[in-house]
């Protein structure tokens, strides 16, 4: 078992009171320690130390015990690698460097004690070696390609959609103004209403277009910068291990934004239609000059 960071450490100028303090339990708050592990490096109390020796991974440990125990003062309980360490959430003077197989979770050695006593728990350097190479973290780094395929896919969607939006506006606007040359003296008054639905129109497909693109943008900066990271940590087995499952559910939750970006995408068509008898109802109906209808298209989900 690797060294394990530990309660603060007293100077060299501590005093008797500091002293005592030091040789509380690692693991637990206020309690005196009975036994100490060389291999850990942590001292431990009375409860501690009966779980450790019933722990498989700590269970052929030789602890020592009563005056034999180091101070906590003791050189070979510094740590200065304190770059490469990745502290524990729950334990946060402790170091992960276990991860149990049963809970998926990563451990320092408090949590293999509190939680994890039944569990089948390994050793992150033992396993971590060739993690690189591994399937689990290509597939991981497959995943992340696959979503990086899927933003430029949805990003070019969503480019279409916009150019289609604004062609289909410009259109419908000639058509209705080749109409209005037919019918100018009710045009004028038609034309500011259907002008503006067809602004209206655009404005609230383009923004909901826009939205969909910053959100995909997002989405490319997460996973570019997530896959930066990864591919940085390439070198260091223990933290890129430690980095890539922490990474599953960032992973997830991108690929559960993108697939709703995804079903979003699309816009609502609309078509001008002609009133075959406009030059009759031209001074009696409120809308017989033309309506904008909404026509079967790749249309914009839940807008």
């Amino acid at each position: 078992m690797a060294e394990v960071s530990g309660k603060r450490l007293p100077n060299a100028n501590s005093a008797p009171d500091d002293v005592t303090k030091s040789m509380e339990c690692h693991l637990c708050d206020n309690v005196t320690a009975t036994a100490y592990c060389p291999e850990c490096k942590l001292h431990l109390c009375q409860n501690c130390e009966s779980h450790h020796k019933k722990l498989p991974l700590t269970r052929a440990h030789k602890l020592i015990k009563g005056p034999n125990m180091p101070s906590a003062s003791s050189p070979r309980l510094h740590d200065n690698d304190s770059a490469n360490q990745e502290i524990c959430p729950t334990h946060q003077k402790e170091e992960i460097k276990f991860f149990c197989t049963k809970h998926e979770d990563l451990c320092c050695v408090a949590c293999t004690v509190v939680k994890h006593q039944s569990c089948k728990i390994d050793y992150i350097p033992d396993v971590s070696g060739n993690f690189a190479s591994g399937e689990e973290y290509k597939k991981l780094i497959g995943r992340i390609q696959d979503i990086e395929r899927l933003v430029a896919q949805c990003q070019t969607d969503i480019t279409n959609c916009m150019t289609a939006v604004d062609s289909l506006s410009k259109n419908e606007i000639e058509i209705f103004q080749s109409f209005k040359a037919e019918i100018i003296a009710f045009l004028n008054k038609r034309e500011a209403e259907l002008l503006a639905e067809v602004k209206q129109r655009r404005e609230t497909d383009d923004a909901a277009l826009q939205k969909l693109l910053a959100q995909s943008q997002t989405i490319k900066m997460d996973i570019d910068d997530l896959k930066t990271n990864l591919t940085a940590l390439e070198e260091n087995p223990d933290r890129l291990f430690i980095s890539a499952k922490r990474s599953l559910a960032m992973v997830a939750r991108l690929q559960s934004a993108l697939e709703e970006i995804q079903q979003k995408t699309g816009y609502r068509g609309y078509e001008l239609r002609k009133d075959a008898n406009m030059e009759a109802v031209i001074n009696s109906s409120a809308t017989g000059l033309a309506t904008l209808e909404d026509v079967i298209s790749n249309a914009l989900k839940n807008v």
